[in-house]
């Protein structure tokens, strides 16, 4: 049976090595020695090419030669990455952004980003300023981007690099001028939202999660407004002022559904409330483990 060493542990080290004595002369910052943990995936391909090289019938020689210059090339790709790509920020940061409404009567906004912490509040006392956002992250700078011709907000923290031993901070507060009528949509993976839009007319609600607790608290419903809450561990409650018409249909796994004081338990489907109404909320809930309230109270504290 052929001999055979393993170069991926000198490769290792001698790629730490490397950085470590740029970073010690100053030819590269030591922030930037945070780029490698975008490179963990690169082991993977390191890994399965040494164990092609080493399953496949060549001389000695030529085995010990492929290996090397893969090792190679890995240490040489990864040294030029951590030099050349911008060092990730430390600690979180903020961001603020706002606009002018100019007379826009109808609005949507959609949220994207991972983990998150979603304030949304509707306010009167926003003047000519349609919205006004506060952001805290960590990571990539979030984007904000407005469609004026649309009244299109978008607000996203994009993931950028898969990463497994840091995370990423995600945390707004956008108060939305209640004067508008608003869509709201959040594209998130674990999140905790917060809408208070109980003196704002609200068009339609989306919310497309992994896992997330979320109350939401409503005016006085202007047609059939739609909620839609999708994801997988979900627990929802939903506050509408006293007289105010809803049907509430969820579907998943287990479902716990207290409408108005009245308790359900279900496997599948469950509903309650009426929608022969003009003026109504319809809730559509889809998860796996699903706890939803609707109630006519105001949300304590």
């Amino acid at each position: 049976m052929r001999q055979y060493r393993s170069f991926f542990w000198p490769g290792l080290l001698i790629l730490i090595g490397v950085l470590a004595l740029l970073a010690n002369t100053n030819v590269i910052s030591v922030e930037r020695l945070d780029r490698l943990t975008d490179l963990w995936p690169v082991i993977l391909v390191v890994i399965g090419l040494l164990l092609i090289v080493r399953r496949t019938p060549m001389p000695a020689a030529t085995e010990a030669i492929a290996a090397g210059v893969i090792l190679l090339l890995a240490v040489a790709g990864a040294v030029a990455y951590v030099a050349i790509e911008p060092a990730i920020p430390s600690g979180t940061q903020t961001l603020d952004a706002a606009q002018d409404s100019q007379g826009i009567s109808r609005a949507s906004v959609q949220i994207d980003a991972g983990g998150a912490t979603v304030h949304v509040t509707g306010s009167p006392s926003l003047g000519n300023q349609l919205f006004r956002a506060h952001i805290v992250y960590s990571g990539s700078t979030p984007q904000v981007s407005f469609d004026r011709s649309a009244g299109h907000l978008e607000i996203s923290q994009g993931s950028g690099a898969l990463r497994l031993f840091t995370s990423q901070r995600f945390q707004l507060d956008l108060l939305v001028n209640s004067a508008a009528k608003w869509d709201v949509v959040i594209h998130a993976g674990g999140s905790d939202n917060t809408l208070n839009l109980a003196n704002t007319k609200v068009g339609a609600i989306e919310l497309d999660t992994g896992s997330s607790s979320d109350d939401i608290t409503l005016g006085p419903p202007t047609g059939t407004v739609p909620i839609k809450i999708n994801g997988g561990s979900l627990s929802v409650h939903i506050h509408r002022p006293a007289g105010s018409a809803a049907f509430v249909r969820a579907q998943g796994g287990s479902l716990s559904l207290d409408f108005d004081g009245r308790q359900t338990h279900a496997v599948g489907s469950i509903e309650a409330g009426s929608e022969n109404q003009e003026d109504l909320y319809r809730v559509e809930i889809n998860g796996g483990n699903c706890d939803v309230t609707m109630d006519t109270a105001s949300p304590s504290g």
